[in-house]
């Protein structure tokens, strides 16, 4: 299952004045997520061919090039990804030519480490895109760190004028 919500910030929702531009964004970003998180590292060619359309002229390079690199250290480990699955999908910011997207994907990790199993990794990824013509396209990407969070009750672990917060 697809989850798709939009953020508010302030006193504007962003995409909701553009139903249809936010659809697109989140399309996109979903298309981007599920094949970035989708390769084999024996295929390089195929897992650019899959990204090619989705990002800038001017992105594309640079991507490209640091998928080379990656690729070429993981190549012993025969590493794969797959089983991609999108969980959610927010649009944080949506201009007329630009948007910022967050995406949850779930995808599962292969290599010669991981016996046939694999490792599921959970993704969280912030997306930069803007629009060529009438494409939105991936200007941008950078991972989301995860954030634990934790509960201190009141009066343990902090200053009671606090409310025992560190």
């Amino acid at each position: 299952m697809i989850g798709i919500c939009l953020v508010a910030f302030g006193d504007r929702i962003a995409g909701a004045s553009e139903p249809a531009e936010a659809q697109q964004v989140v399309a996109v970003s979903n298309d981007f997520a599920v094949a970035y998180n989708t390769y084999d590292v024996a295929d390089v060619e195929d897992y650019k061919s899959r990204l090619e359309g989705l990002l800038t002229d001017e992105y594309r390079e640079q991507a490209f090039s640091v998928i080379d690199a990656i690729f070429g250290a993981l190549e012993e480990k025969q590493q794969t990804s797959g089983d991609a699955e999108v969980l959610s999908t927010a649009v944080a910011i949506l201009d007329e030519d630009s948007a910022q997207t967050l995406v949850a994907v779930d995808a599962t990790i292969r290599n010669s480490d991981t016996e046939d199993a694999g490792v599921q990794r959970h993704f969280r990824w912030k997306l930069n895109l803007v629009k060529e013509g009438d494409d939105w396209k991936v200007e941008n990407f950078e991972s989301v760190a995860s954030v634990e969070a934790s509960a201190v009750p009141q009066g343990e672990g902090g200053d009671a004028g606090e409310g025992g917060q560190q």
